[in-house]
């Protein structure tokens, strides 16, 4: 029987057991439906730790569902899929190649398993990346020239991008293939490209040996639901990926999470999931459209997943268009820059949702123009070429102390700047501090931590 079964079954045994509420919420009465399924592994329910019955069978069907060895459920997001990977594949000093836009949870991979790390820059100088001020994509070539002087276990990726680009997983996974090179992508925001075509083939179906997802990015899960898939063409046996998961998951898993996990892909390959997906992508496109109409630019399609809107208005600055979004027609996007604006929908995401922000733009275009001009524009500044002085490992269990932010140019950073969203690092412990990380601080930060 499904863990949804399971729990949709009235449970009729007397529970002592943790967790103590019994299964009643009166201080929180509108999440009474979540606390009735609130469980701990008791007899019968299964335990994701060491799955034997209705949660493995849910994987199992997973798996079926996205062509893998195994797929295994996440409830405390992609991170610990990340975590779990680098800890299975990575030995202490170890070398690993990583794309600097990846996660800062893969900092943490590398704390934890002492590997050494050497960084790979996605593109930052193609006119996409200059004139939307942000990071592109990986270059197979550039990558297979690193191979040639260095030799690495593997190699860390993100793609899709935050922002939704996508990098050439086939033949980044082939040049991996020819150097013997096992291939990790942080795949957390492309949860839908299993479900329709119009999307990218996923990580996995490209030639990754691992991948994560998130569906609580844009495929209707709830935080914290995760999956992290093991390629058949892996060698690694997916038990030391288990073994690896058990050492950062807790041991009191969610039962309503992982209920929601099995509920939401069941959802994505039913005709009625389909059919969300292709009225999401039938009303982005419409909405896309008619804004073009209207003078505001998307980037292209051909770059980027659809789910992603990035949008700016030629002569605007986004991060005043996004003010006055939240302040006057209470609109929150993803992230802003004066470059652009993202704003991530998903199967949530009605026509209605659409065009109440379609509304607020072109209103806010030709009532509040002149609140949303930008000043001079000058070019993105990108975070430079990392000075690794310190390994991650090694940095993080060093002493520190305060300088003045005036004099700690070149000194070596003790403390990570972390601009979240997206949680993509641009300085780490180890690193040194270069002229462009001030443009990172708070005007009013006195002293870093070194």
């Amino acid at each position: 029987m499904s863990l949804l079964k399971l729990l949709n079954k009235k449970l009729t045994r007397c529970l002592f057991t943790t967790p103590a509420h019994s299964q009643k919420a009166p201080f929180l009465p509108n999440l009474s439906n979540f606390y009735k399924w609130d469980y701990s592994e008791i007899e019968g329910y299964d335990n994701l730790l060491n799955p034997t019955g209705a949660i493995l069978m849910a994987e199992g069907k997973a798996s079926d569902i996205y062509d893998t060895k195994k797929t295994f459920f996440l409830t405390q997001g992609s991170t610990t899929g990340i975590l779990a990977i680098m800890k299975a594949v990575l030995r202490f000093n170890d070398k690993v190649l990583v794309a600097r836009n990846c996660h800062k949870s893969v900092f943490s991979g590398l704390v934890l398993t002492g590997a050494n790390v050497d960084w790979f820059m996605p593109d930052t100088k193609s006119e996409l990346c200059k004139n939307w001020g942000i990071m592109g994509k990986i270059n197979p070539e550039e990558l297979r020239d690193t191979f040639k002087l260095n030799q690495y276990k593997a190699f860390i990726m993100t793609s899709p991008t935050y922002e939704g680009i996508n990098s050439d997983i086939e033949a980044i996974s082939e040049v991996c293939r020819q150097y013997g090179v096992i291939l990790i992508v942080d795949e957390a925001h492309g949860a839908l490209y299993n479900f329709s075509d119009y999307f990218p083939k996923t990580a996995i179906q490209q030639g990754a040996d691992f991948s994560v997802n998130s569906l609580h990015k844009n495929s209707g899960g709830l935080n914290q639901c995760a999956l992290l898939h093991v390629s058949k063409n892996s060698d690694f046996d997916w038990r030391e990926i288990q073994n690896s998961i058990n050492l950062f998951h807790t041991t009191s898993p969610s039962y309503p999470l992982i209920a929601n996990i099995e509920a939401n892909i069941n959802f994505l390959i039913s005709n009625k999931g389909k059919k969300t997906i292709e009225d999401l992508i039938s009303n982005i496109l419409k909405f896309q459209k008619f804004l073009k109409n209207e003078g505001f630019e998307f980037l292209d399609e051909k770059y980027t997943d659809l789910t992603k809107i990035v949008l700016k208005l030629n002569g605007a600055d986004c991060s005043k268009l996004s003010d006055i979004l939240f302040d006057k027609y209470n609109i929150e996007d993803e992230t802003s820059s004066r470059f652009c604006s993202l704003y991530l929908t998903g199967i949530g995401t009605s026509k209605a949702k659409l065009d109440r922000l379609k509304n607020a733009l072109i209103d806010t275009k030709n009532k509040r123009f002149t609140e949303i001009l930008s000043d001079e524009m000058l070019p993105p500044v990108f975070q430079p070429y990392p000075l690794v002085k310190l390994q991650p490992w090694e940095a993080f269990n060093r002493d520190y102390i305060y300088v003045e932010k005036k004099d700690s140019l070149l000194m070596l950073s003790s403390d990570m700047i972390v601009p979240y969203p997206p949680g993509i690092g641009v300085l780490y412990p180890g690193e040194a501090i270069q002229s462009e990380h001030f443009c990172y601080l708070n005007k009013d930060a006195g002293v870093i931590k070194l």
